[in-house]
């Protein structure tokens, strides 16, 4: 008990202890709140190679081409939190750039605005516009969602092409000014400027603007870094695995797909301005359907859903084509050399057959992915038909990674010998004794507790009718039971209750709280939740974060806490995190916390979705036959959870074919067939009920012993 009690206060992240070594110790620095002294001066490195960069590479072509790799850097991380951790297929990125190109040209060339707040107002008109796109463009789906946005990336060109009052078509938008620096320098000028004296390294306009470019780039990537690994970051990653399921813990998937896409758009839009003010002119033929692929292209070669995969696949992609053009101009490879070119096929086609048939260790794994990079690159290189078009190049690279290598880049430099993670990050660091909920999720109070009421309830699908006029109540503090045949309506009550459907005719209320056309995270803040009959964890996630995902409705830390790092939301994560823990050790399964979700027997995921049902706090909790795939060695245990689950105050209506757990657990029971009750009462007395007996036998003559002896006719 005093465990659970000490959960109520607010924990902060451990920010220092004398056994942990310098690096490992935790700051209180704004937007690196709670981070360690080690990722701090990973930024700080960051930072010192961005200022070193020009310097090194004294050339202004370089640096063009770093401040190229910069910008599209931003639009490819925005990009990245869409498509790789949103999973929302986007072909329309590219009108989204555009829209922050024009809106900063229009601003500094017609309406007077300096270049530095251009550049933030632009990235604000594309977030708004993205947004305006997004509210009906969300509303489709996969294959239809993709569609959508090449539509827009097509009628953006059109636009671009034809409003020539605004755009000046192909003519384009000339005189766009520079970023004036102090001293009077201009990017476009080019003066010398002297700093640090005369023996100091000399700056150009060029050197300058790289910084700003690069600089923001690593703010941006930082301030994504926050998100991705906190609270958004789960969020989304779980609106990709199971949109329901997001729901049913309060996620509504809608607005998260709609914060994704606003947040990639003011990204997309900081790019194009970046680009407009670099080139000082642009014109409509720049914002093609070529610009979205190539975005696009970005972030599946560099590795969606990793945090620096758009940097490794802007900073290849970028240089690439530069590459190709300088060994077209120069030649200074062998072209059409048939003989070569078969070798570099052979070798990239084999070590391709490698990857996929063969059950290789990582050395190996990273030998065969070089080679096959290196073997088609190689064919590029030499055939100068395919190096005039590099948008050829882009694709043959893509099919590769999706084919051979899912996670791009990122995990490919991930894999290789001596790279791979040093450390695992644990879960936890001393085992928990919990064996109460209380003060360990909000629970109501016996006072604050509502009671489940069915009204005439009718759920039709054209002529089937899966629940025909159904009442019935749940009471507070009952362990409800309902039971019937196959096809009698069970799970479709279930999906009514929580708002997956709306039905048909009547009315399903909490307390006083009609329920019928609300969205389910709208019920689950009501604290109405559920698991389900085929499990719906979120896969790809640890069991800890599938438990934490469970607390959502009970999280103040909004967007820009998460964004910016705020102490609310370090400490929020950090006290969020030990319930977590808690909850898993009252379910005597704390040390899976650090396990993928998906790699867990049938019966701990099922364990796992309860745990993040009762994170919730819910008031009533709907267990859809939970016992289902179960292996009969793990019902008592269920059987046990279930007991101590319900003396923790929660109201359970569990849904079950297992006839032994369903009367051991119930204090009340209904029976439904053809989706109308046929009995309710106490479990003995539906025991003896011969109506019960005929519905699930065919004949009123057998016996409820029958029944527990024939589990595969329930």
């Amino acid at each position: 008990m005093a465990t659970a009690q000490t959960a109520q206060a607010p924990i902060s992240p451990p920010l220092s202890s004398a056994r942990e070594r310098w690096y490992a110790r935790r700051l209180r620095l704004p937007v690196f709140y709670g981070t360690t002294r080690a990722q701090v001066l990973t930024v700080m490195a960051a930072a010192a190679g961005i200022f070193v960069a020009p310097l090194i590479f004294n050339d202004g072509f370089m640096q063009q081409v770093m401040q190229t790799i910069a910008y599209y850097t931003i639009a490819a991380i925005g990009l990245n939190v869409l498509v790789g951790y949103q999973g929302q297929v986007s072909l329309g990125h590219g009108a989204l750039f555009a829209f922050g190109a024009y809106a900063s040209a229009l601003l500094t060339t017609r309406a007077g605005v300096p270049v530095w707040i251009a550049l933030f107002l632009a990235a604000g008109i594309a977030g708004v516009l993205g947004f305006l796109v997004a509210l009906p463009t969300l509303r489709a789906r996969g294959h239809y969602l993709a569609m959508v946005t090449i539509a827009l990336a097509v009628v953006t060109f059109v636009v671009a092409q034809t409003w020539t009052d605004v755009t000046n078509g192909p003519t384009g938008i000339g005189n766009i000014p520079r970023p004036e620096w102090f001293g009077g320098t201009t990017m476009g000028a080019l003066r010398k400027f002297r700093p640090f004296g005369d023996d100091g390294p000399v700056l150009t306009g060029q050197i300058l603007y790289f910084w700003v470019c690069a600089g923001l780039a690593l703010v941006v990537q930082l301030l994504a870094t926050n998100l991705l690994t906190g609270r958004f970051g789960r969020n989304v990653n779980a609106v990709r695995q199971s949109e329901i399921a997001s729901e049913t813990v309060g996620v509504s998937v809608y607005r998260m797909k709609l914060k994704a896409f606003t947040f990639s758009a003011v990204l997309a839009g900081l790019a194009g301005a970046l680009f407009t003010h670099q080139q000082g002119y642009i014109v409509s033929d720049t914002f093609s359907f070529d610009k979205s692929v190539e975005l696009l292209v970005y972030v599946i070669l560099g590795g969606a859903r990793s945090v620096y995969g758009p940097v490794l696949g802007t900073a290849v992609l970028v240089v690439l084509p530069e590459l190709l053009k300088t060994a077209a101009s120069y030649n200074v490879l062998p072209s059409s050399n048939l003989p070569l070119q078969v070798l570099c096929v052979a070798v990239g086609g084999l070590a391709a057959t490698g990857l996929v048939r063969l059950k290789t260790g990582s050395v190996t794994r990273g030998v065969l992915s070089a080679l096959t990079v290196f073997g088609f690159l190689g064919f590029t290189l030499i055939t100068p038909q395919i190096i005039e078009h590099f948008l050829i190049v882009y694709g043959c690279l893509l099919i590769v990674f999706l084919v051979l290598m899912p996670e791009g880049l990122a995990g490919f430099v991930r894999d290789l010998p001596g790279l791979r993670r040093v450390k695992t990050r644990r879960a936890s660091g001393a085992a928990h004794t919990v064996t109460s909920l209380d003060g360990l999720v909000a629970i109501p109070s016996m006072a604050g507790r509502q009671r489940l009421a069915l009204e005439d309830v009718k759920m039709h699908f054209g002529g089937v009718r899966a629940i025909d006029g159904l009442s019935m109540v749940v009471e507070p503090g009952q362990v409800h039971g309902l039971i019937g045949p196959n096809g009698s309506g069970k799970s479709t009550l279930v999906n009514v209750v929580t708002g997956v459907y709306t039905p048909s005719a009547g009315h399903v209320r909490l307390g006083d709280r009609v329920l019928n056309l609300l969205r389910p995270h709208d019920i689950a803040g009501l604290g109405v939740t559920r698991t389900f009959q085929n499990i719906q964890l979120f896969k790809d996630l640890s069991v800890l974060d599938n438990v934490m995902m469970g607390f959502h409705v009970h999280r103040r830390a909004g967007f820009m806490h998460q964004l910016l790092r705020t102490r609310l939301a370090a400490v929020e994560e950090a006290e969020i995190r030990e319930r977590s823990l808690q909850l898993l050790a009252f379910l005597d399964i704390e040390h899976l916390a650090d396990a993928e979700a998906q790699s867990l027997p049938y019966g701990l995921q099922r364990m796992v979705e309860i745990a993040r049902a009762l994170a919730s706090g819910p008031s009533i909790l709907l267990l859809d036959e939970p016992a289902a795939g179960v292996n009969p060695s793990e019902i008592g245990r269920l059987s046990e959870v279930i007991r101590r689950v319900a003396a923790a105050g929660v109201t359970l209506l569990v849904i079950e074919h297992h006839m032994d757990l369903v009367m051991g657990v119930s204090n009340h029971v209904t029976v439904l067939d053809y989706g109308k009750k046929i009995a309710e009462g106490t479990p003995a007395s539906v025991q003896s009920n011969q109506r019960v007996i005929e519905a699930y036998l065919g004949s009123a003559e057998h016996s409820f012993e029958d029944l527990r002896r024939a589990p595969q006719l329930a």
